[in-house]
């Protein structure tokens, strides 16, 4: 018996010692049930060992059998080596390494990025939301787990990646070639008072002045430090003379589920935020906690609009379906891309291999008045679909702010068209914000005819 073996044999041991220890009240038939489990792992590891075609990774194998048990479970759960569960903890804070892809959980679809985390390589490299991810490096990724394609797009900071995507809506495949770099995320990227330029002038106003003073913030993922961004931007820009917001969700794939919390809290003053159905004693009933408004730190009842689309996922829509369902915003956009479950993270220790996790389904969520299904997703009160060109295009004006934001100096090079190739752009018009706008501008002038 090699070595090897006789070091497999000994972990299988102590995965059985452990699940002793756990449940020391496991009865002779879930013994039983443990020892075939352990049998059975240990001899088709060995056959592919053995007879597969190509040699593998023992590690690997290992790794792929534990993310097996947890993705047959639903879209969510992973089993996370110690690489995918540092880019996990760093990920939360607003920092980590790589090209900053999001991937579109459901695998159904094949490999398709759900969006690019803004000022990132693929935000900057010309990686859409949408974007099928075709080959990595020249290999395809047709019959490859969504963990191997992340593990070869991941890489060390400085090195590069090649991608063959398809756009949304388009045949033809690109290329785009992208630099892993260390990057820092910005919860907020944008706050500002909307010029004349957004919103039209009153009716016999002074020329170049915007009809009412309504502020624009982005939030572009929830992170730790969300509310505390979202509330500073507030405080500055009602000391400007905030009379109307729209809070941008757009393209925001979601985050830590109490920063979501937290940011819907600085808008309601009491009241449901979100009710999470966790499993009942012995898991044989459901269990629901509602999480309330706390009254501190709300800001003023001024007219509110939310921005959403598609790709607003997860804590998105925890924000969005809080204020719509309580009346304090309209939905503006498209209908978002429904995700109602939350997942815990449990540490796995794994001696000198690191630090493993599992990432696992852990609850599923509801707005205060509305079911809230996966894959159903949340209806606007205004809908205003966008093609997927249009959607590059949002994106687009995105990157092309950024780039000012970031390189305040003349002499700019223009941002990425779809496909990586120079083509001729239309002037992007933003019919989500504008719809948002006349919305806006109706409440305010209702108001004011009330008093």
């Amino acid at each position: 018996m090699t070595s090897r073996t006789l070091a497999w044999l000994a972990l299988s041991a102590l995965l059985l010692a452990l699940a002793l220890r756990v449940n020391e009240h496991l009865r002779s038939e879930d013994l039983d049930t443990l020892g075939r489990e352990q049998a059975t792992y240990q001899h088709l590891r060995e056959i592919i060992l053995q007879h597969y075609v190509k040699p593998v990774e023992e590690r690997k194998l290992f790794y792929d059998a534990m993310d097996g048990m947890a993705a047959g479970l639903d879209a969510h759960s992973r089993f996370l080596p110690p690489e995918l569960y540092e880019s996990l903890k760093t990920a939360t804070t607003g920092q980590f390494e790589g090209v900053g892809i999001e991937l579109n959980p459901d695998e159904s679809l094949g490999l398709v990025v759900l969006t690019p985390l803004v000022g990132t390589p693929a935000f900057r490299g010309g990686v859409f939301p949408g974007d099928k991810i075709l080959k990595i490096d020249g290999v395809t990724t047709e019959g490859k787990s969504r963990e191997e394609c992340g593990r070869r797009i991941r890489g060390p900071v400085g090195t590069q990646v090649r991608l063959t995507l398809l756009h949304e809506g388009e045949t033809r495949p690109s290329e785009v070639t992208l630099t892993r770099a260390v990057n820092e995320i910005k919860s907020v990227p944008v706050a500002e008072m909307l010029g004349p330029d957004v919103v039209p002038p009153a009716p016999g106003g002074r020329a170049g002045e915007p009809a009412a003073r309504i502020g624009y913030v982005v939030i572009a993922q929830f992170q730790q430090k969300s509310a505390a961004d979202v509330d500073s931007a507030l405080k500055r820009l009602e000391k400007e003379g905030l009379q109307a917001l729209i809070l941008d969700l757009r393209q925001n794939p979601g985050g830590l589920l109490e920063a979501a919390e937290q940011v819907a809290d600085l808008f309601l003053k009491d009241g449901v935020i979100v009710s999470v159905i966790t499993r009942g004693a012995a898991g044989s009933a459901h269990a629901s906690r509602e999480r309330y408004a706390s009254g501190e730190g709300t800001h003023p009842d001024y007219p509110l609009a939310v921005l959403v689309d598609s790709h607003s996922a997860s804590a998105s829509e925890v924000v969005a379906g809080a204020l719509k369902d309580r009346g304090r915003a309209v939905l503006v956009g498209d209908k978002t891309y429904g995700k109602f479950s939350v997942q815990d993270v449990f540490k796995v220790p794994m001696g000198n291999w690191g630090e493993s996790a599992l990432k696992l389904t852990i609850a599923r969520y509801k707005t205060p008045t509305s079911p809230c299904v996966d894959g159903q997703g949340i209806v606007p009160d205004y809908p205003v679909p966008l093609t997927p060109e249009q959607q590059r295009g949002l994106f687009r004006s995105r990157l092309k702010r950024h780039l000012q934001d970031n390189n305040p100096r003349p002499g700019k090079s223009s941002p990425p068209a779809a496909g990586g190739a120079a083509e001729k752009e239309e002037p992007f018009v933003d019919l989500q914000l504008k719809k948002a706008v006349e919305a806006l501008l109706n409440q305010l002038q209702a108001s004011n005819r009330g008093n």
